[in-house]
């Protein structure tokens, strides 16, 4: 291994302050063989001990395969509400015709089906030839909503088909091969991709952007439909955080408009405000600024991406350290002393708080929503579980993994013994790196 390309490497993980991921139960590292590096993150269900809907708890990555916001986004619209992160607030939800409710949920039931038909494929080499032996796979809760899939709107049942592919298929309201309008056909195969809205100008620059474009990954906002009915943002919008962040009372979240984006924005620059400002808010320039791209830092580190990204020995040595991190860095940094460890509990407890507020409004005011999906990055999920289980009678009950990165060992030239190497390298580093920080 060229033992520059290697220093790189650890300089700009070191830069980015990622530390290495412990053993969670909201995300894993997993070596299927050893030419065979996976990220894994959790899809956990948790029932309630009384009254209220199923909650599922998706955990995001920012930067992924783009198979994965593909698989997260079949487990998601198959929910009928999803709670979703996002600091500068929503997307205007766009409206769908009450003529074509029937043909749109059972859209995502074949979506999700024909999601969970490929995991089976990619894990064990061949399709389901029924629904048994997808549903037989889970357990509890999740086995009833993975039964639920294979009915279509019309409550006839859905069609597997399997010769040079798979295909899920419903006959339509009439249950009878043919016909128009709600009679109509509808196929797994035919269904459209989603039209993911991208920004375009300043909301597109930002340094994990460029990570997931130099790594030929997919970056959150660029893979995945926020747009449907059933979607609502559920956290603090900046002015709540810009309130934390100060130490004044949190205000009430106002509706903010369809042109702020559904990720992380940067709250307001200093000569806005007036008064001193606190350490905490100092931290927060910074981290968001390092986001956005525009500090010294992110252009120092978006050249680094870059050049590594121009390697395929590179490519693959990010990926499987951001494969051992990248969920983790959130309650890395909340455990750090001062000012930063002051953000990062602004950034998880108190939106966790607000979710949890969302979700005990859901529980007492919309019996109609029999599932809702948490959709937020893992690392709120230690704290968020717990305050979902004891401040609202919730109990935990099973677990999915989804593949966010996958790392061909052997495609990318490196060897099993490399990577290893490469990993306790990177391991003790960071572990001296928390020592300091003690």
């Amino acid at each position: 291994m060229n033992k520059h390309l290697f220093r790189a490497v650890a300089a700009l993980i070191s830069c980015a302050g990622i530390a290495v991921a412990q053993e969670s139960p909201f995300v894993r590292v997993t070596e299927p063989n050893d030419q065979t590096s996976r990220l894994e993150v959790a899809v956990r269900t948790l029932v309630p001990d009384e009254n209220g809907p199923v909650v599922r708890l998706v955990g995001a990555v920012h930067i992924a395969d783009p198979s994965f916001y593909e698989e997260l986004q079949a487990w998601l619209d198959a929910h009928d509400l999803v709670l979703y992160e996002g600091v500068g607030g929503g997307h205007e939800p766009q409206p769908e015709p009450a003529e074509a409710a029937a043909t749109l949920a059972t859209d995502r039931r074949l979506r999700l089906i024909g999601m969970l038909a490929e995991q089976m494929h990619r894990d064990t080499g061949r399709y389901p030839t029924s629904s048994a032996q997808i549903v037989e796979s889970f357990e509890g809760a999740t086995r009833t909503f993975v039964a639920s899939a294979f009915e279509d709107a019309w409550g006839n049942p859905v069609q597997l088909q399997v010769r040079d592919g798979f295909d899920a298929m419903s006959f339509g309201a009439d249950g009878r091969p043919g016909g128009e309008g709600d009679d109509a056909d509808r196929r797994f195969s035919k269904i459209q991709p989603h039209q993911v809205f991208k920004p375009e100008g300043a909301e597109a620059k930002g340094l994990q952007r460029d990570l997931a474009d130099a790594l030929g990954l997919a970056f959150q906002l660029d893979g995945i439909d926020y747009s449907h009915p059933h979607w609502r943002n559920s956290d603090l919008n900046v002015e709540q955080i810009r309130a934390a962040l100060a130490g004044e009372p949190i205000p009430p979240k106002r509706k903010i408009g369809a042109t702020e984006p559904a990720g992380d924005s940067q709250p307001a620059p200093a000569e806005e405000r007036s008064g001193d400002r606190t350490d905490a808010e100092k931290a927060a320039d910074m981290l968001f600024g390092a986001l956005s791209g525009d500090s010294f830092l992110a252009k120092s580190m978006g050249f680094l991406v870059k050049l590594m990204g121009s390697s395929q020995q590179g490519r693959a040595m990010i990926k499987i350290v951001l494969s051992d991190t990248l969920c983790n860095a959130d309650a890395i940094l909340e455990s750090q002393p001062g000012a930063l460890g002051e953000l990062m509990k602004v950034l998880t407890v108190d939106r966790n708080k607000q979710v949890v507020a969302d979700l005990r409004e859901v529980v007492e005011k919309e019996p109609g929503a029999r599932s809702v999906a948490i959709f937020y990055g893992a690392g709120h999920f230690a704290d968020l579980e717990k305050r979902i289980c004891e401040e609202l009678g919730y109990r935990y009950e099973s677990t999915t993994w989804i593949p966010a990165i996958t790392v061909d060992v052997k495609e990318s030239g490196l060897s099993a013994e490399q990577v290893k190497s490469f990993r306790s390298m990177m391991r003790r580093t960071i572990e001296q790196q928390m020592k300091r920080g003690d």
